[in-house]
């Protein structure tokens, strides 16, 4: 129904227009044809007077030449004048559309010329010498002008009927355009009348509606549009307050499912062993479980909102990059002084985010690490003194394979000299490996300070490639280097960095297939906390690493299943301490059958 009074509405505009315009074109047609008619016929009259008046002084100029003797002249230019005369009055009399001032006008200018013809042929057949010649002579010229004073009041008529035809033009034009304005008066109500019917039936409810759906899109479901018609909008209506109602249901229904749900959330939260915060976008807690309550109760600040100063310095720094902060290695583990005694808190920071990605809060978890913490020490204490307990012994017994091995003691046969030799390998290889131990154990500890130097990433690079050049050329491998122009000096031991590089490289050289490439590299990089930095890496051309085992790769003796190379595991994990040491990142990045890179950042000198 809605598109049928549309409908309706713009047939009668259309219909008022099509009116307008069909009699505007009409009148100005009918208007256009009679100034063509008028404007015609004034010049067919206009030159049907002038050719009489020229004619009839014609006439009368052929009777006066009479005197002079030519009597043939006369004649024949009588004849000629009172042929173009009677034409002019013939045309003149078959004119159409004459008014009857003009008409009888005519009808006496007709009598008169023939009355004028008659008398002049009688006075052309009388002789000079008659006496009554000059009389009739006198008779003509009065005859004469009669017809030219008859052609006068003729132009005078006609000039009158113009006027009155242009008047009658000027009355119509008027009326037409009087016309024209009512009609455009009446269009102009009835678009007046459709737009308030329009405003009523239409952008009213539409009005309504909107907003209407503006509530419910802030939450207000009890919303309800009165149905006042029948048509679309109506149906609209309809469907909107059906909406509302189902939307009121689904909330009840979904309310109570979202308060089972944040009681279920609340109860697993509060089981947690571990402290848990849950903080809003600006900072504030807002919620905290059980554990997390004893913690602020024993630390003394269960009255204020935010976290230790050492965990909401973590928070902002998170809040900052926009980055989760999920420590893996014990060295990132906070100490709390709690009941007498230290306790050792692993804080994982989580931002907490909507479906769009937009962060409306963070989740800290305190993890208490101060257990394992304890049982790792208690770890790489014995690792430590096993290794070095068991390093003076196994030096002796290496000592020994060698002056066996050397023949120094005496002579030895084949067979116990390919033993001597496995044994001498085997002992090398367990030295090199408890010396990793104290190394890894010491710099867990810190009870060996680096010794800090200003080096250059090119002076760095280069001693890295000298190091391993002769593995490379033994393994049928070539070493090249890249190292970007106008890079920062950086501080750093310069034995332990060259740990690292050989261990990244002697890696690459060991995994990648014969006559490919090891690429040493240094290019500008950026550590986490946005300080200028110089990034180092090693790439290969091997089978490269699958992604379930490159966050285990710088564990301690982890070793990538299914390799069949010789090593302790022990290269990767004590090079991801010296960088740690350095105040730097390690990390890898590889794709199966595409090769690895292995890279560490390190701060510049002036960052550092």
């Amino acid at each position: 129904m809605l598109r049928l009074r549309l409908m309706l509405g713009l047939i009668c505009l259309l219909i008022i227009v099509l009116a307008m315009g069909l009699y505007s074109i009409n009148q100005c047609s009918e208007l256009g044809r009679r100034i063509q008619r008028i404007s015609a016929d004034h010049d067919a009259t206009g030159r049907n007077i002038t050719q009489m008046k020229s004619a009839g002084a014609a006439m009368t100029a052929a009777l006066l030449t009479l005197a002079t003797g030519d009597e043939s002249r006369s004649r024949e230019d009588f004849g000629a004048a009172s042929a173009a005369f009677r034409e002019a009055l013939n045309r003149e009399t078959e004119r159409t559309g004459v008014e009857k001032n003009e008409e009888d006008l005519i009808l006496k200018l007709a009598r008169t010329y023939q009355s004028y013809d008659l008398a002049a042929k009688k006075f052309l057949a009388i002789p000079e010498n008659v006496p009554t010649w000059r009389g009739e002579a006198g008779k003509l010229g009065q005859q004469t002008a009669a017809l030219l004073d008859l052609a006068d009041q003729l132009t005078l008529a006609h000039e009158q009927v113009l006027a009155a035809g242009n008047d009658a033009s000027s009355h119509d034009i008027i009326n037409t355009v009087r016309l024209l304005w009512f009609m455009m008066i009446v269009a102009l109500v009835a678009t007046l009348a459709a737009y308030m019917g329009l405003s009523r039936g239409l952008l009213r409810p539409l009005k309504s509606l909107t907003s209407s759906i503006r509530q419910v899109g802030e939450g207000n479901l009890d919303q309800k549009v009165p149905v006042v018609s029948k048509d679309e909008l109506g149906a609209l209506a309809f469907s909107f307050n059906q909406m509302a109602a189902q939307l009121r249901q689904f909330q009840a229904s979904t309310s109570v499912e979202l308060l089972r749900l944040n009681e279920t959330i609340r109860a697993t939260i509060a089981s947690f062993p571990d402290p848990v915060f849950v903080l809003n976008s600006e900072g504030a807690v807002e919620f905290r479980n059980p554990a997390a309550d004893q913690l602020a109760v024993k630390l003394l600040f269960a009255g204020v909102t935010r976290l230790p100063a050492k965990v909401d310095e973590k928070v902002e720094q998170v809040r900052a990059r926009g980055e989760d902060y999920l420590p893996s290695v014990f060295a990132e583990a906070i100490k709390f002084h709690v009941d007498g005694q230290d306790r050792y808190f692993l804080p994982r920071i989580v931002q907490l985010r909507t479906e769009k990605g937009v962060s409306f809060g963070v989740a800290v978890i305190l993890e208490d690490v101060t257990r394992m913490l304890l049982l790792d020490d208690v770890k790489s204490n014995l690792i430590a003194t096993v290794s070095h307990e068991l390093k003076t012994p196994l030096t002796s017994v290496r000592m020994a394979l060698y002056l066996l091995d050397e023949k120094t003691v005496g002579p030895v046969n084949d067979k116990q000299g390919e033993l001597i030799y496995a044994a001498k390998e085997d002992a090398d290889r367990l030295l090199h490996t408890l010396n990793d131990l104290l190394d890894l154990a010491r710099l867990e500890h810190g009870s060996s300070p680096l010794q800090i130097t200003r080096a250059t990433p090119a002076e760095l690079v280069a001693t890295a490639e000298r190091a391993t050049r002769d593995v490379a050329h033994a393994a049928g491998m070539k070493l090249v280097s890249e190292v970007a122009p106008e890079l920062p000096e950086v501080s750093v031991d310069a034995q332990r960095i060259a740990y690292v590089f050989t261990n990244l490289v002697t890696n690459a050289i060991k995994y990648s297939p014969a006559s490919e490439k090891v690429l040493i590299r240094a290019e500008p990089g950026q550590t986490r906390a946005g300080k200028p930095s110089v990034c180092f890496s090693v790439k290969d051309r091997g089978a490269g690493i699958a992604p379930g085992h490159q966050e285990h790769i710088f564990d301690r003796f982890y070793r990538v299943p299914g390799t069949n190379k010789s090593g302790a595991g022990l290269g990767l994990s004590i090079a991801r301490e010296i960088v740690a040491a350095h105040g730097g990142e390690i990390g890898v990045l590889s794709h199966p059958g595409e090769g690895s890179e292995f890279f560490f950042v390190l701060p510049s000198a002036s960052a550092s």
